[in-house]
């Protein structure tokens, strides 16, 4: 694709400096970009994101922006950030096509930069839920941004955007996060021998229903399964309680193995995959999780609900219910023939993440206007 016989030119905007989902889905569509579009990336100079950008070459240029999240002067810097954006577009206004921002903080810090040159703005809507200052902001953001099209990676996200005021539902295009099998497809996987081992991956956060681990793994000790946790192993406010829980079990019931930049070393070395989520956009690990065959055992929210369908590429348990994820675990645990089929159907689901098809969307998406 190009625009007037060149590449055509878009600003993506990220601010979180973690990889983690949203900017992994991103990492993703801009390694499928390369030589279909120039890349000009705006985000933090410091976090694993910069890093896996500048070691995979996947920008063909970088703003850095002033952010430090968690710090007290960060809603400051969130302004630097923007006139930074701004400052830029205005030098590259006629060769920059459009932009591109991962996230409602994205569009936040994009706004200015869309005001000041009128160039047109696609927001790629990961968030699970929304928030106050959203609500406040949407309704100004919708008039001032004219030219703004709307991609959510599920309804729930679409949800947000609509509880924010920035559309109606309907309005939105649903474009999910893309799922690279070169990324996460594991070469080898466990030949289901025990003890079987038992995934959880990602947050050790209350949203992310780490709380419920304690009571999970007591309601299936008698049983061969081990714990692999890939998740950050300091204990902070919000989790300390739940390590000193697990304190009592050994490595051979419970082992925390951090976290790992190797995602597809992850789905070669578990048997099934423990998501006990309340809220979730899209939930990539489910999605990871299914592309290599691994049975998922779910909480009951739509997103999660929508890949893994009706039991069909895993179990489902109310959200929050301990009783209920144990009777799923134990009937995986114990049922060869069942997590070979809810593998199997997961595989199959998985193929609609493919990259290439979900990039040239966004991209159709981001330059409609042009």
């Amino acid at each position: 694709m190009t625009t007037q016989g060149r590449l055509p030119t878009i600003l993506f905007v990220a601010t979180p400096p973690p990889l983690g989902g949203s900017n992994r889905s991103l990492a993703t569509i801009l390694s499928n970009l390369e030589g279909r579009a120039h890349r000009v990336l705006a985000c933090p100079p410091f976090g694993s994101f910069i890093e896996f950008v500048k070691e995979h070459d996947l920008a063909d240029e970088i703003i850095d922006l002033p952010r430090k999240p968690g710090h007290p002067f960060d809603r400051f810097l969130r302004i630097g950030a923007s006139l930074v954006i701004a400052w830029w577009l205005i030098k590259n206004r006629k060769r920059t096509d459009a932009i591109m921002a991962n996230a409602l903080t994205g569009l936040n810090l994009s706004t200015p930069a869309a005001v000041l040159t009128r160039k047109p703005v696609t927001v790629w809507i990961h968030d699970p839920v929304g928030s106050a200052w959203g609500r406040r902001l949407g309704p100004a953001l919708r008039r001032l941004l004219p030219h703004l099209e709307l991609a959510a990676v599920s309804p729930t996200a679409e949800a947000v955007a609509v509880e924010n005021r920035l559309c109606e539902r309907g309005d939105a295009v649903i474009i999910p996060n893309p799922i690279d099998p070169d990324e996460v497809l594991s070469p080898s996987s466990r030949d289901g021998s025990p003890p079987l081992r038992i995934g959880y991956i990602g947050g050790a956060t209350p949203r992310k229903g780490f709380d419920l681990l304690p009571a999970v793994v007591s309601g299936i000790e008698d049983l061969p399964a081990q714990w692999k946790l890939y998740v950050h192993l300091i204990p902070n406010e919000e989790n300390a309680d739940v390590w000193r829980q697990l304190e009592p079990f050994d490595t051979s019931q419970v082992d925390p193995v951090g976290k790992t930049p190797n995602i597809a070393e992850i789905y070669g070395n578990i048997d099934i995959a423990f998501i006990p989520s309340r809220a979730e956009s899209f939930c990539r690990v489910a999605a990871e999780a299914m592309m290599n065959g691994v049975p998922v055992v779910g909480s009951d929210i739509d997103p999660l609900r929508a890949l893994l369908g009706d039991d069909e590429a895993g179990l489902i348990f109310p959200s929050g219910d301990t009783q209920a994820a144990i009777g799923c675990l134990r009937r995986l645990i114990t049922d060869a023939k069942l997590r070979a089929e809810l593998g199997t159907a997961g595989k199959k689901r998985s193929e609609r993440f493919e990259p290439q098809p979900v990039t040239m969307d966004l991209l159709d998406l981001t330059l409609r206007r042009n």
